[in-house]
């Protein structure tokens, strides 16, 4: 009998612990129903289903972040300057102070590639595997902490100037094709050549090794007249990949180097060949309507609007700029208008513009196809253009032209008669002041402080920052 009513006991106590249990959580559901439609809270936790992005607690209410606009508009830009890496100075004994002085000097509103994800970066230099790596990192200032310190130092003096990032939807690292994004393991590199572009997706009698070893010789992995290897060797020869931008995986490590950018600080982003693998596709199919240009088209789009969402979740309109009408000897050759959602175009002037290979002359723009490329970019796309001198690739690129075939005379020559075209065209031209690659090791001789293939306007070898510097005030 007494086991029997303990055993009573017990089970009302259960039933009471379990009828207060239930009734704590039917309130606390209450309460987070509560917050949900009466935009009411305690933590910023309390505001993850608003009906806005970003929102979060102020003082017991839920609040949608202000979408606050960049510096200035981006078609107001007066002064534009290159200068690859605002991080990079310690090899050339350049502080950030002094890059800070160029800047003011220039009066400049628009800083065209003030970084580049380029290469796999860290978070921070400490996050590399080996003591070698982690030296060079800080050397060379290449992690996203050092891009984070130098942005909010640069807008500490300069808050109004537009700092644009960028990085290249044609390169594809296997590092990044890992967990850690910056150490190679095993498998990745066999995950990363699954990304890379292979046009039989789309039942293209093109493979993927074939396309892949186009790209090797354009980037010196394989010899220009060397026969393509098997698609093993291939594959553990090429140090990166031209990947397939509608491969979903290839999204994801795309949108994270230019996530990580905007995160630091960055106003706008510069995007290399956004639309090059569609173009690649049309000429392979000789189809402007063959799914595989239009898949390709529409995945450049939408990568765009993410840019664009991800920035007014945090708060900021992201500019994003590419190519988007370019000239092709006689010819334009364009986006289609419905796929073209940036913010800006780029365009350059040819190698033979800057110096002709055969007169020797300097400047000789095409008037009539720079006429209609300006027509067609302004009238279809409705967006501001701005011009550099274009760098990359094999040969005699623009760069290597006005660095290595131009005398410093001739170069500022160039400069003052470019400066003048561009802008009777209504072109903003990115003055070269720092950064971007000469060209191929065996053909670049002239090398900024004797030691580096990147171009310098204040190395003693090319010497035309004060004609820039000139050249710049006189916008103001």
């Amino acid at each position: 009998m007494v086991f029997g009513t303990n055993k009573k006991v017990m089970n009302k106590k259960i039933l009471i612990t379990i009828g207060v249990l239930g009734i704590t959580i039917i309130l606390l559901a209450g309460i987070k129903l509560y917050f949900l439609f009466s935009e009411k809270c305690f933590t910023d936790a309390d505001c993850r289903l608003v009906r806005c992005p970003g929102a979060y607690c102020d003082n017991g209410k839920c609040k949608c972040p202000e979408i606050w606009p960049p510096p200035r508009d981006i078609s107001q830009i007066k002064v534009a300057i290159q200068y690859r890496y605002v991080t990079d100075g310690k090899v050339i004994n350049r502080s950030l102070n002094d890059v800070i002085k160029i800047l003011k000097e220039t009066k400049t509103d628009f800083l065209f590639q003030g970084w580049i994800t380029q290469k796999p970066c860290p978070d921070k230099c400490s996050d590399l595997p080996t003591e070698k790596e982690r030296e060079t990192c800080e050397l060379f200032g290449y992690s996203y902490q050092h891009l984070a310190g130098a942005i909010l130092k640069i807008k500490k003096e300069l808050p109004e100037i537009i700092f644009c990032g960028g990085t290249q939807a044609e390169y594809l690292y296997p590092k990044e094709a890992g967990k850690s994004r910056l150490i190679l393991e095993p498998e990745d590199r066999n995950k990363a050549w699954e990304m890379a572009l292979n046009p039989e997706k789309w039942g293209i009698n093109v493979s993927r090794k074939d396309i892949q070893c186009y790209w090797a010789k354009r980037w010196g992995d394989v010899g220009e007249n060397e026969p393509c290897p098997n698609e093993g060797e291939l594959k553990q020869r090429m140090r990166k990949f031209f990947p397939d931008l509608t491969n979903p995986e290839f999204q994801e490590i795309f949108l994270e180097r230019i996530y990580k950018q905007i995160d630091a600080g960055v106003d706008a982003i510069w995007i290399d060949m956004l639309y090059m693998q569609a173009r690649l596709m049309e000429e392979l199919t000789k189809d402007p309507n063959h799914p595989a240009v239009k898949e390709s088209y529409e995945a450049a789009r939408e990568i765009v609007n993410k840019i664009h969402e991800y920035g007014k979740r945090n708060g900021k309109y992201i500019y994003v700029i590419t190519w988007v009408a370019v000239k092709d000897k006689d010819s334009i050759i364009s986006v289609p208008k419905e796929y073209v959602n940036v913010d800006a175009a780029m365009v350059s002037p040819s190698s033979n513009e800057i110096k002709d290979k055969s007169t020797g002359e300097i400047a000789n723009f095409n008037e009539k196809l720079w006429d209609e490329l300006v027509r067609k970019i302004k009238e279809d796309y409705k967006i501001p253009i701005f011009a550099r001198i274009d760098y990359g690739g094999p040969g005699r690129t623009q760069l290597y032209v006005f660095s290595q075939e131009l005398s410093k005379k001739e170069a500022k020559e160039f400069l003052r008669k470019a400066d003048e075209f561009f802008s009777k065209k209504g072109i903003i031209f990115i003055y070269p002041v720092h950064g971007g690659d000469m060209g191929r090791k065996e053909l670049v001789k002239k090398l900024s402080y004797g030691k580096f293939n990147w171009y310098d306007s204040l190395a003693p070898e090319f010497e035309t920052y004060e004609t820039i510097k000139e050249l710049a005030q006189s916008k103001r």
